[in-house]
């Protein structure tokens, strides 16, 4: 099965714009926070931002301080002469494309014409561009029927929802023009509107079924789904992948997967990835495995242990094993308790990663106790400080990560709050464990010049596999109230530093080796480098890849670290075990 995404899918520019202005003013904790009716037509979207503490009501009397959001699609006159409340900030969240139509309909209704309105009836938007066109004097038609119903209009105006499908709207103005010599007319669908469904046109004649995603209450969503029907293809609608029927879909072999403007991005990767798992049963139970694997963070092992070992070639020696063992097993137990407790900060999880966490809690959890108990125990053989070091390690742990069990939905304070913090402690303690630690407890032929530039360039190699899953999802980190470096600083300068790690560990690892501090074999660390530009131009291409690929372009840039300079100390012999 190939699945074909349309690069216009999820967020629009407006709701985009509602969900930063809403964050924003959770930032500046002017609280409490209430929208008059749902932001957005999304379900995942209103459930991120209760969790955020972010009510809902339909009564804005129910706001008693704190701050008032409108929602995207408008409000009506009358609703807008109640929001106004002595004590409540109101923030009009109202979609610039949607306020334009009102301004249109209203300055129309003035001007003497009779509004006739291209649209839902029952929608919210439809509701305030009417009651802006004169309410009940202005006409609301769904399509060409309609307005052959229409009554005689000395002066009509035909005008559209935001979200109406642009064909509907060219066969409406045929019949108009025909009934209606004088008609004037605007089309006020918006711009991404237009190019979701162009683009899903263009992209129908190479599938064989349609999946759209969406809100079951979105207008564009079901007007996606309409245009996919129309084509006589089978559609799939629906609002995650846990709706997805594995029997019907894998009859197919072409999939183009698309998703209204109110769909965040990580919902859309999560439906992508479980359609690639539907690619036959032997490619499904390994793809099956590779996500166990990786979503429950087991490949940490294996690459701790490899990482580890590229160290003990290039600037140790054999003895270093069973320390790098014992720190390969201890960052494999606390990254992923961590993830455990960050699962359960977050109720409802945005990510697959924490969808899989809290599905298999318990079992998980035991497993990362159990590998932290068997790093302990490889520590009784290695020299006290090794020791030390461990526990420091755990207590540095406990710090940064036991306050989420006594979270209440907002973020923690303290050095969690900083920008960047998870980051910096992963890097620095995968650079500790596998390289430093090891060579203050165990010694090794390299002297301190040669430990540092190796222990730096795993810091930015582990810094650029950071911020390279960070850029991926923007959007979800946003939204879960994380506060990642790519957030701060804004993409541009994100990327400008991403390619600073990726491209730095060479820069240093060349020098060392032309200066005569680190043997041919830390050569071989260039491949992790290259893996992460590889893995960032693959990601980049893909408008919306799968949390599984993310992690696997990130995280083999580990594996690509470790593994290849140990195999180039077998192959040029410089420093064999």
């Amino acid at each position: 099965m190939s699945v074909v995404v349309a690069r216009t899918s999820g967020f629009c520019w407006g709701v985009r714009r509602a969900v930063d202005m809403v964050l924003a003013e959770i930032k500046k904790g002017r609280g409490p926070f209430l929208v008059f009716g749902p932001l957005v037509h999304n379900p995942q979207v209103l459930g991120a931002l209760e969790e955020r503490g972010v009510g809902m009501s339909m009564d804005p009397s129910d706001a008693e301080g704190g701050t008032l959001f409108i929602r995207t699609h408008g409000i009506t006159l009358e609703e807008r002469a109640s929001v106004e409340r002595p004590g409540v900030s109101v923030r009009d969240l109202t979609c610039p494309r949607v306020g334009r139509a009102l301004a249109l309909a209203r300055s129309r209704s003035r001007e003497g014409y009779e509004v006739v309105i291209l649209g839902d009836e029952g929608h919210q938007e439809v509701r305030a561009i009417r009651s802006y066109a004169g309410g009940e004097k202005a006409f609301v038609i769904s399509g060409p029927g309609d307005a052959e119903d229409l009554p005689r209009l000395s002066k009509p105006f035909l005008m559209t929802q935001t979200t109406q499908d642009s064909e509907v709207f060219e066969a409406v103005l045929e019949v108009m023009r025909r009934r209606f010599p004088a008609l004037e007319w605007e089309s006020t669908i918006c711009e991404s509107t237009g190019m979701r469904q162009n683009e899903l046109r263009r992209l129908l004649p190479k599938a064989d079924c349609v999946v759209v995603v969406g809100g079951r209450e979105s207008a564009n969503t079901a007007r996606l789904a309409s245009i996919a029907r129309e084509a006589g293809l089978p559609v799939f609608q629906v609002e995650s992948q846990d709706e997805l029927d594995p029997k019907t879909l894998k009859g197919f072999r072409k999939v183009v997967l698309t998703a209204g403007a109110s769909t965040p991005s990580w919902v859309i990767r999560r439906v992508r990835g479980r359609l690639l798992e539907l690619q036959g049963e032997n490619v499904g139970r390994a793809l099956g495995a590779v996500r166990t694997m990786v979503l429950g963070n087991f490949h940490v092992l294996p690459a701790a242990v490899a990482m580890g070992a590229a160290s003990a070639v290039v600037v140790g020696n054999a003895a270093w094993m069973p320390a790098i063992l014992s720190g390969a097993l201890a960052l494999f137990a606390l990254q992923g308790l961590h993830t455990v407790l960050e699962a359960g900060f977050s109720p409802t999880p945005g990510e697959e990663r924490r969808a899989f966490v809290v599905r298999r809690r318990n079992p998980l959890t035991i497993s990362y106790f159990s590998a932290l108990a068997l790093s302990v125990v490889l520590s009784a053989f290695l020299p006290p400080l090794w020791g030390a070091f461990l526990a420091g390690a755990v207590g540095l742990f406990a710090a940064y990560s036991l306050p989420l069990l006594h979270s209440s939905g907002a973020p923690p304070s303290g050095v969690r709050s900083v920008p960047g913090s998870r980051d910096l402690l992963f890097s620095s303690s995968w650079a500790l464990l596998v390289c430093i630690v090891p060579y203050l407890t165990l010694g090794g032929p390299a002297g301190p010049p040669a430990v540092a530039i190796w222990s730096l360039q795993l810091v930015l190699l582990l810094m650029g596999r950071s911020l390279l899953l960070d850029l991926v999802d923007l959007q979800g980190d946003a939204m879960l109230g994380r506060d990642t470096i790519p957030l701060t600083l804004g993409r541009r300068r994100s990327e400008a530093l991403f390619w600073t790690c990726a491209a730095l560990p060479v820069i240093l690892v060349a020098f060392g080796f032309a200066r005569g501090l680190l043997p041919a074999p830390g050569l071989g660390s260039f491949a992790g480098s290259l893996w992460l530009a590889a893995g960032y131009r693959l990601l980049i291409r893909n408008p919306f890849p799968s949390e599984l690929s993310a992690r696997l372009a990130a995280d083999g840039s580990l594996f690509a670290a470790g593994i290849v300079p140990f195999l180039a100390s077998i192959i040029f012999e410089a420093r064999v075990f």
